[in-house]
């Protein structure tokens, strides 16, 4: 007999050891995921930033490179305007300078012509009144030759003034164009970088999509919970293309006054309405408001007295959930809770202000009235 309660006994302690060891075991599987999650979810916001800011770099590299193309077509098209011009001040050149040889040429043809004796006996000191006369006509032609070559000059002198111009007025045009290029060819650089990027986080894009899916699944879920207590009704969840999926929408109204925070010294980080995704533009009635902890392990408090209706760890992205039921008909959902506090269970009453749990970095904080979500903000102070 005694041999037997020996066996039991030892049994009894084998099955206790191995029982603790397996909550033990469960516990840290449990801490795990929770880190786990808190992983995943700084690396969804990442992911959300980084496709954003890929994103808004590709767009604003886009304007810059219409811009640069304009500017670059719009400088050519000065600069060729201006070779044109350049052009047509050359031609002019050559004409003239040709007019000046040509005038040089008839005039030197007409002395030698009409004026070479008379000018052979000037210098012989030997004149005639023919030779007089044609000196006298030589002068006026020489002094009409001279004024028209002088004329013609000084209209080449304004050409190849302007010819300058425009010659420094090209290079300059040049150095823009070049200038403009390469800003262009620096642009798409950075461009053909950031559609790489693009690529590369296709993947993380992908993955980001799983664990949204997942997260909205836990929301449902969380949803199809308040609905089995009899908390909630149905209510519209996603709006697609500017349209209410569901047609129901809470119309619960609160006007008490208002009461404490949940988390005191908190930041909102996210407003009870309508909002989109970042990434894929989903069109979501978020039916709460996100508060962020002034520290980590920071306490959160009910916000009115009541008795808790669930407690319980949800898994995945919203942690543990801690749900009170209040007078009026009004429910308060506390979630993405890190811990809860000793003695929070089904049927426990809690005074206001008491001390429910803790979170890491974030509380997902809900209410309700007559089974219709209303605006955290009308109940509570921040």
């Amino acid at each position: 007999m005694r041999r037997v309660f020996i066996l039991t006994t030892l049994l009894i302690s084998i099955l206790i050891c191995s029982s603790s060891n397996n909550i033990e075991s469960k516990r840290v599987e449990l801490r795990e995921k929770n880190r786990e999650y808190n992983r995943l979810d700084r690396k969804l916001s990442q992911i959300a930033e980084d496709i954003i800011k890929a994103k808004r770099e590709l767009k604003g590299l886009a304007k810059k490179l219409i811009f640069l193309e304009n500017k670059i077509t719009k400088t050519q098209k000065s600069y060729e305007n201006l070779n044109r011009k350049k052009l047509e001040v050359d031609r002019e050149l050559e004409r003239l300078s040709k007019e000046i040889e040509r005038k040089q040429d008839e005039f030197i043809a007409l002395i030698a012509d009409k004026f070479s004796i008379a000018l052979v006996l000037e210098e012989l000191k030997q004149p005639t009144p023919r030779s007089v006369m044609l000196q006298e006509a030589y002068k006026i032609y020489a002094k009409e030759n001279n004024r028209e070559l002088k004329g013609i000059k000084e209209e080449i002198d304004r050409l190849k003034e302007r010819e300058d111009f425009y010659i420094k007025r090209q290079a300059e045009l040049k150095r823009q164009i070049d200038i403009l290029q390469k800003d262009r060819d620096d642009y798409l650089v950075k461009k053909r970088r950031e559609e790489k990027l693009l690529r590369e986080l296709a993947y993380d894009k992908r993955v980001y999509k799983k664990k949204f899916d997942e997260i909205r699944a836990t929301r449902r879920a969380l949803q199809r919970e308040l609905r089995r207590l009899r908390i909630v009704k149905d209510e519209g969840d996603e709006v697609k293309g500017g349209k209410k999926r569901r047609t129901r929408r809470a119309r619960a109204r609160y006007r008490g006054r208002k009461t404490i925070s949940p988390l005191p010294n908190s930041k909102l980080i996210k407003r009870y309405g309508v909002y989109i995704d970042p990434v894929y533009k989903f069109k979501i009635f978020n039916k709460s408001i996100t508060l962020k902890a002034p520290y980590k392990g920071a306490k959160v408090r009910s916000v009115l007295a009541g008795e808790v209706v669930f407690a319980e760890d949800s898994g995945k992205m919203l942690g543990k959930v801690v749900i009170i039921e209040h007078k009026n008909n009004i429910h308060t959902i506390y979630a993405k809770l890190s811990r809860l506090a000793p003695g929070i269970k089904v049927g426990k009453r809690v005074s206001k202000g008491a001390v429910i749990g803790k979170v890491r970095s974030r509380l997902i904080f809900e209410v309700t009235k007559n089974n219709r979500h209303i605006n955290p903000l009308k109940l509570i102070r921040l």
